[in-house]
């Protein structure tokens, strides 16, 4: 005769299954806790572990006050971050520059998120770029993070730019236009990758192209007697004509 099967231990073996990847893993740990649990985890973490304190304050900053401008909680909180990682001399070394790095990263890949709102991921990245010429000038960047941090920070506002409505392209594109003039930006060599950006995003703009022109004549005017900023200047704006000029 042909032995039974026990299906109700193998039921209960499957019951008793744990999952193994680390999101199940963190998926099957939440639904045991109860909300004051998880209050108090998140709380103690966040106090406690300055990766997961700066998240938290990025994603969920606004909600500290309505009338405050989130580019410039995000200022604050990005510069808190910087202070932290510079040593007794003034600078941020190469192993602390790396940590940094991290902490950075981890903002851009939360503003890649689809349930991360564009307004917050503008306000970010903007912040974002505001802080890199003061790491230029603090951090010993052998590694290049600076510019890949910039680079990264331009390709996410691209990508969230081609999907607002044409009403806050033109808000965004006014905020960088302003952002592009600030004078530390070129003193550390970081304006040719916000002006790459003004310039795809004026390319069938006629009006926004008027702007970046006129940007770019009262910055000769500044310059005043700097030769060699008038120059740059000016290869930057036939740089910009040519770009316009060519077909799509």
């Amino acid at each position: 005769m042909t032995p039974t099967i026990n299906t109700e231990a193998e039921t209960d073996t499957k019951k008793n299954t744990r999952p193994l990847t680390r999101r199940g893993q963190i998926e099957f740990i939440l639904k045991k806790l109860n909300r004051k649990q998880l209050d108090q985890f998140l709380i103690d973490s966040a106090l406690n572990d300055n990766h997961v304190r700066d998240a938290l304050l990025i994603q969920f900053g606004e909600l500290l006050s309505e009338d405050e401008a989130n580019e410039a909680k995000y200022r604050r909180t990005l510069n808190t971050m910087i202070e932290r990682h510079i040593g007794a001399d003034g600078i941020i070394s190469r192993k602390s520059a790396q940590i940094l790095n991290d902490s950075l990263d981890l903002l851009i890949s939360n503003a890649r998120k689809p349930t991360t709102p564009s307004s917050e991921t503008i306000d970010l990245c903007l912040a974002l770029m505001s802080v890199l010429p003061r790491l230029t000038q603090q951090m010993d960047d052998a590694d290049g993070h600076v510019y890949r941090l910039m680079k990264l920070s331009c390709v996410q506002l691209w990508e969230v730019f081609k999907n607002l409505p044409p009403e806050r392209q033109q808000s965004a594109f006014e905020r960088l236009l302003r952002e592009y003039v600030e004078p530390a930006y070129l003193e550390a060599d970081l304006d040719s990758f916000i002006l790459t950006l003004l310039r795809d995003w004026a390319k069938h703009q006629p009006q926004w192209q008027k702007l970046c022109l006129r940007q770019h004549e009262l910055l000769l005017k500044a310059a005043g007697n700097d030769k060699w900023r008038k120059n740059y200047l000016l290869e930057q704006t036939q740089a910009l004509l040519s770009a316009w000029q060519k077909p799509a």
